[in-house]
């Protein structure tokens, strides 16, 4: 393919940390598929998280600013020496908590910036936040490129904020499907044994995802406890895999409920790709989405989903092909899918076959690597780019 050339671009990476989700999942994917064609460097503009000694590991350095919240201008003074010390050929931010180092890396002469969008926060739904788009649109003069990871984002960019469609390159999510794929039964029988449950159930719900209000748990909980109560003879649990803000009000919404002992909040796992095959239906109750990879994930594991009709939701899930979409907020409609999931077994299984050929066929993580290599090629200086062999 190419060789090396005099020297290798430079990548610094700026997060807010590395913690367990999506977004920074993808960045580490990048990063440690593409570290022999470029230099990277990571700046979490927090503390570093608890993905960071993975990179270490691989000798990828990672500066964390240890920023206050609010403004804090000795971190921002932080930030600039670790932007300088990098020696950065492109600055790479991710979402709206890093979009203005963009100002930070062209003081610290920084000649390219690229900014990706993986998803709307609660700040950008619902009545339109006139701050965050005006952020946006100013900081816009000084990124080089914004990459969204779905067409809702781009055109939410385009039409919405008013960015010009030359500064949008959509680089849609991918993940490793030989990784994420059915597994054994007998494997998936030992695992949901170690879900906590005091009796395993006959079928096992669940999702994967930050305990944030973004995620729509709350909507999730509510659908499931609407299931059990429309039909009691059900033998059916519910897990929600994760960690984060909102988990002392969801267990407290589940104590509420009565469902202790049929829904388990699991915490962070080590071993999602044996936990997503070993889920009976997927769920999605998310208010927003960009390409979510746990989604990618369930379908690469030939899980059948029912998943909200928002963002970048249905360029993944054709509905009634490969999973079925609920608007958002609906947990009576969301428990009514269930259901027609678990009373029909086949078509539970033709969408989830039919969603594990789709994301096989358009969703590869080899497609996103060479599309950010692609971008980062075009934006190094000559004496960095890499040559052909």
């Amino acid at each position: 393919m190419t060789g090396s050339a005099a020297r290798r671009g430079r990548i610094v990476h700026v997060l807010n940390r590395l913690s367990v989700g999506g977004m920074e999942r993808v960045a580490l994917e990048l990063i440690e598929r593409t570290k022999s064609r470029y230099d990277h460097h990571v700046v979490c503009l927090y503390d570093a998280g608890e993905l960071a000694a993975g990179l270490r590991a691989m000798n990828i350095p990672v500066t964390a600013v240890n920023k206050r919240a609010g403004k804090d201008w000795l971190a921002y003074g932080r930030l600039h020496s670790a932007l300088r010390g990098a020696k950065a050929d492109i600055v790479h931010t991710y979402n709206i908590g890093t979009l203005d180092v963009g100002f930070w890396a062209r003081l610290a002469g920084v000649r390219r910036v690229v900014h990706a969008e993986h998803g709307l926060n609660a700040a950008d739904i619902g009545a339109p936040n006139r701050k965050y788009k005006l952020l946006r649109r100013a900081i816009a003069q000084i990124i080089d490129v914004f990459v969204p990871v779905s067409n809702d984002i781009a055109n939410w960019l385009i039409k919405d904020v008013g960015l010009s469609a030359n500064k949008v390159e959509l680089i849609r999510n991918g993940i490793d499907t030989g990784h994420y794929r059915p597994q054994p039964d007998a494997a998936i029988e030992a695992l949901r044994h170690t879900l906590g449950f005091s009796v395993v159930p006959t079928f096992i719900l669940g999702t994967v995802g930050r305990l944030d209000p973004v995620k729509g748990f709350d909507t999730l909980i509510a659908a499931f406890a609407q299931l059990t109560e429309q039909h009691p003879e059900l033998s059916v649990g519910l897990v929600i895999a994760g960690e984060g803000p909102e988990r002392n009000r969801l267990a407290q919404q589940i104590a509420n409920s009565g469902l202790s002992d049929r829904v388990k909040l699991l915490g962070n796992r080590d071993d999602v790709d044996l936990l997503i095959p070993s889920l009976d239906v997927y769920l999605c109750s998310s208010i927003s989405e960009g390409i979510a990879l746990t989604l990618l994930e369930a379908m690469s594991s030939a899980r059948p989903i029912v998943a909200t009709e928002t963002g970048g939701n249905p360029e993944l899930i054709d509905d009634g092909r490969t999973g079925l979409l609920v608007p958002v907020g609906a947990a009576g409609a969301m428990a009514d899918a269930i259901y027609r999931l678990l009373d029909d077994q086949k078509l539970a299984e033709r969408l989830g076959a039919d969603a594990r050929k789709r994301v096989c066929a358009e969703f590869s993580i080899v497609a996103m690597q060479d599309a950010y290599e692609h971008l980062y090629d075009r934006l190094l200086p000559t004496e960095a780019k890499p040559c052909a062999d």
